[in-house]
């Protein structure tokens, strides 16, 4: 049964979703402004020749700036939906509909 002193137009379901949604969104802005950020300062920052600095195999920069970025991603998503995400049940419509 539907708690009626809540607006009628949205439920728990979807005050649940749309919280989901922003933090989704800042995830991906925060993840965003980190990769391109940090490529820019770091690639562009870079003599033409100067050595490249190599952390396991890779150029420093592709590591912090797009490989370490990737896996905190995925370790933030996998936590997002295992353990953040609810599932609602649906409610019923006002007036039986």
């Amino acid at each position: 049964m539907a708690d009626y002193d809540q607006r009628v137009d949205t439920g728990a379901s979807f005050r649940q979703s749309k919280r989901e949604l922003w933090y989704m969104l800042g995830a991906w802005v925060a993840a965003f402004l980190w990769v391109v950020g940090y490529a820019k300062f770091s690639t562009y920052s870079l003599d033409p020749g100067e050595p490249l600095d190599l952390v396991f195999g890779i150029p420093k920069w592709v590591f912090y700036g797009w490989l370490l970025p990737l896996l905190a991603a995925n370790i933030y998503t996998l936590w997002f939906c295992l353990r953040f995400m609810k599932d609602e049940p649906m409610e019923e419509l006002p007036g039986g509909e």
